[in-house]
């Protein structure tokens, strides 16, 4: 790779040195960087969008729900896998806050191994795990 001949501009008539004296001098005394300020417009509306969905998600408490006991929890999730219904599962896990995470939802769309739901989003949670199971029950105008 060859190094590029030094060309200014036409309008500048002295030396290679003095340039690059100048263009240092620029850099490093008049030159103010605004940071962060200057790529604020390279952030898509879908970016700043999904950003302010996953904030007002962190923010939104969800109460705990009553522990069900093992043998509910299967016997929620066999009736939601026999008839087709959505569930709601919390589980048992909170954030460094204190707070429940936000409940999984979804059709029982099968098991993996004997103590683990699958969804039809394609989430697997553990039956150990579950605290509380509800069956959602479908939109007024659907039934």
């Amino acid at each position: 790779m060859t190094k590029a001949k030094f060309t200014p501009s036409a309008r500048w008539h002295g030396s290679e040195e003095d340039f690059m004296k100048m263009v240092t001098n620029f850099f490093l005394y008049d030159y103010e960087d605004r940071g962060m300020v200057k790529w604020q417009g390279y952030f898509l509306s879908d970016h700043t969008a999904a950003l302010k969905q996953q904030a007002a998600q962190e923010a939104t408490h969800y109460p705990p729900l009553p522990m069900m006991s093992d043998e509910d929890i299967r016997s929620t999730l066999a009736q939601a896998y026999q008839n087709g219904n959505t569930v709601s599962i919390q589980v048992d896990y909170t954030n460094t806050d204190g707070n429940y995470q936000a409940p999984y939802r979804g059709k029982v769309a099968g098991y993996a191994g004997a103590d683990t739901a699958v969804l039809d989003t394609g989430e697997m949670v553990s039956i150990m795990d579950m605290r509380h199971v509800d069956l959602v029950p479908l939109p007024a105008e659907r039934l």
